[in-house]
């Protein structure tokens, strides 16, 4: 297993845990926008943080 990929792996793991955290900080929200936003937040990161992972980890440890 590549260096890259333990670090799309890892940054998977860190953007499912976050996002299960903003789902629930958006059920404890009154407004409809800040829901909105915390949850497009969530999801958004469920993308990029796997992705910066991948490039990261090999500068970061060596390939």
């Amino acid at each position: 297993m590549s260096i890259a990929l333990i670090g799309g792996l890892v940054g998977l793991g860190i953007a499912l845990v976050d996002l299960a955290f903003l789902r629930l900080l958006a059920t404890r929200v009154d407004l409809a926008e800040t829901k909105t936003a915390l949850n497009v937040a969530g999801f958004t990161q469920l993308v990029l943080l796997p992705v910066i992972g991948y490039f990261v980890a090999p500068y970061v440890f060596g390939d």
